[in-house]
Order: C-alpha cells, then structure tokens, then sequence
C-alpha cells in the first residue's frame, strides 16, 4: 500500500465523527491521490460480499422525493444501501440512495468532471466500466422496510449488482460522513453556544 494511500486509510479512521472545513480540504486531496499519476484502484469487489451490506448497489427500485410545489416525483433507479451492515442485521428499515445515470446531473461541463473527481461531497462517482455512467446521490435518502429488500432479493426481483471493495468502502464513508457531518460555520455554532438555560 503506497504512502499516500497509506494516509487516506488513516484520514478515514480519524474523521469520525464529525469533520471540520479543513478536513474535508485534506479529505479532497487524499481522494485526489486515486488518480494521481495515473494510479488505479478497484472500487468494487469482483464478488459480491455474501450478505447484503453497507455500500452495497442493488438493481432499480422506487425512490420518492418532492418538488417545491409540494408533488411527489416518483422515479425508479438504481440503489446503494447506506445503512450500517450492522443495522441491517439488527433493524427493520435500511436507508438507501439512488445511484443515477449521469445524463442526470444538473451542471455544466465542469461540474461533470468536478463529480468525477469526486471533488463534490454530495455525490460519489466510480470510474468502473460497470459503473461509469452512474453516480451516488447522498441528497435523496429513502428509507424501506428491510423485508421488502430482503425478500425483493430472495426472489429475484431486486438483485445484488456490486459490492464494495475495501478502497471503494473508505471514498464511500468519506463521502458519506462530509456530506452529512461537515462542522457548520463559526457564526452559526456561535449562535448555538449563547443559548443558556433557565433552571
């Protein structure tokens, strides 16, 4: 394992639980590091893990969100569990986002290479031919009963496409965890700490 993948790998294990503006700057550079100098990493696994797992990419099911308006959009694409494998064993409800055909960002060229370089935390990109059409959406979290997964699984009518290797496991937490536990701004948390309680 090279140096610099070296000090993603330990980044990873020190960002929990929750990342400040400079280290979802270094964040970006060690991502950056995946394809330095022409350096290749796999991102999925060539089989599946043998369960259903965190990161795990199953084939098309519904997902739902809403519109200013107030409508429900109802779409079907297909999905990565975010849930903990932990909490997939345990709970009744997994978390899953839909991973979308480029053709849906909405952005400009430089956008689109900025997604591809995973310099933007909302989203998650691999260059995989299986998966180089696609991205993650971390904004458009579904939750579904886990017996509806399961047993859509087990009977064929949702498959397990990829599972995640364990490169592709450390970009996905990464993502993940600044998408959704960035610290907030200093004007904001000032706010928050002049709040005082009246016993």
């Amino acid at each position: 394992m090279g140096l610099m993948l070296k000090e993603f790998v330990d980044f990873v294990d020190s960002v929990l639980p929750s990342v400040d503006p400079e280290a979802k700057d270094k964040a970006k550079v060690a991502i950056e590091q995946f394809h330095k100098d022409g350096n290749r990493f796999e991102y999925l696994l060539p089989n599946k893990l043998p369960t259903l797992s965190q990161g795990d990419i199953i084939s098309e099911i519904p997902f739902s969100y809403f519109k200013e308006d107030g409508t429900q959009h109802i779409f079907k694409a297909k999905g990565m569990v975010i849930s903990t494998s932990c909490h997939i064993d345990q709970r009744d409800e997994l978390n899953i986002v839909p991973v979308l055909p480029l053709d849906f960002f909405k952005g400009d060229a430089n956008g689109k290479r900025e997604l591809e370089a995973n310099r933007i935390f909302n989203y998650m990109y691999f260059p995989e031919n299986m998966l180089k059409d696609y991205f993650v959406d971390f904004s458009k979290i579904n939750t579904y009963k886990k017996k509806l997964i399961v047993d859509g699984i087990n009977d064929g009518k949702i498959k397990r496409l990829f599972s995640l290797s364990q490169i592709g496991f450390y970009l996905f937490i990464v993502k993940l965890t600044v998408f959704l536990m960035r610290k907030e701004d200093e004007e904001t948390m000032g706010i928050r700490k002049t709040v005082v309680l009246n016993c």
